[in-house]
């Protein structure tokens, strides 16, 4: 309320984006609905499995339809990012950090309006639900650190499931990972520190417009 008179109507410029994230809540729509059916299934299989069996098979149709739709949208996404020149050459220096994939680069490219908005590692964070906020109350109240509600929730679902990826499949970050939870820390306090981790290589390939090179591009882990 205290920044009502400044806000601003946000839209996105480019046609092309407005297209791809129109796409995206599509896929994410096939997906909640193949969810949705994979999951009855397996529900009633653990209650009867002949009944289980013969819901896979009813649905059968249905799955592999769902899949096919999932197919043909993540391939026209993929199309118009190669015809737009800009996105492209974005969304290749995004998807050349090891753990990044095509899902949270396309995410990013959409929600960050390609890095024109919310373009330094803070907002980035926040944005995401992943910056870390000391709880306090005047000066003698300290609570625990944790991370905002209010975030793009999609968006941080993805990162985490790319974080939860580059613990087991980025050496660096495999690495980093073991040796602090060893330590003793918490595994989503290191998690949510990886996932920091992935923005801030994201931001500085972009800024630099040069792909990610490994032992180069160095994120100092071992300040977290």
């Amino acid at each position: 309320m205290t920044n009502a008179d400044r806000v601003q109507l946000v839209t996105l410029s480019n046609k092309t984006l407005m297209l791809i994230k129109d796409l995206m809540s599509n896929r994410d729509r096939i997906n909640k609905s193949y969810q949705s059916i994979k999951v009855s299934i397996r529900e009633m299989e653990r209650v009867d499995q002949a009944t289980g069996k013969e819901l896979a098979r009813l649905n059968k149709a249905a799955i592999n339809g769902l899949l096919k739709s999932k197919t043909a949208i993540e391939n026209r996404i993929m199309k118009l990012i190669e015809e737009d020149e800009e996105l492209k050459n974005i969304f290749e220096l995004v998807t050349s950090i090891k753990g990044v994939g095509k899902v949270l680069a396309t995410e990013l490219l959409v929600y960050t309006h390609v890095f024109t908005r919310m373009n330094n590692a803070k907002q980035l964070a926040c944005y995401c639900g992943v910056a870390p906020f000391t709880h306090t109350s005047g000066t003698s109240i300290k609570g625990r650190t944790g991370t905002s509600n209010f975030a793009n929730m999609n968006l941080k679902s993805t990162l985490h499931l790319a974080a939860l990826s580059s613990t087991r499949y980025v050496p660096d970050i495999k690495q980093y990972y073991e040796r602090k939870v060893a330590e003793g820390k918490s595994k989503m306090c290191v998690l949510n520190a990886v996932r920091n981790k992935i923005l801030q290589r994201v931001l500085a390939v972009v800024k630099r417009g040069t792909p990610y090179v490994e032992n180069y591009l160095e994120i100092n882990l071992e300040n977290s």
